[in-house]
């Protein structure tokens, strides 16, 4: 629950970014009480057929226009990113901040550190 304080405080006291590594608990909680999360996968086709958290919207990281294609979602929508071993989402989160997001949590671990935690995966 550190996570959403720490999100809603740097909101409201300040026009500070917060773009944090996140581990798997803080990032379920995370989609489970901010209403407004935006779920984003970064990875590729092949990696999100075989398994995804349920309702993200999937980016590839690889894609030629992935800056064109983030550039196009909500700026002040939390988002919260992630990919197999949180190394592309890293990049992307960084991305993001220089971007002007105001809010964006990076999955420590990636996926595969979700489904270690026995997290549910959608196909």
């Amino acid at each position: 629950m550190g996570l959403v304080t720490a999100g809603c405080q740097a909101q409201t006291a300040s026009s500070e970014v917060v773009n944090i590594d996140v581990n798997v608990a803080d990032f379920a909680a995370g989609l489970d009480t901010i209403s407004n999360a935006f779920l984003l996968d970064v990875r590729t086709d092949a990696e999100f057929a075989s398994g995804h958290l349920k309702g993200a919207t999937q980016i590839d990281f690889y894609r030629d226009d992935f800056e064109e294609a983030i550039a196009a979602l909500d700026k002040n929508q939390p988002v919260f990113v992630y990919c197999r071993s949180g190394n592309r989402s890293g990049k992307a989160a960084k991305q993001m901040k220089a971007m002007g997001f105001k809010e964006v949590y990076n999955l420590e671990g990636g996926i595969g550190a979700w489904s270690r935690r026995n997290q549910p995966i959608s196909k």
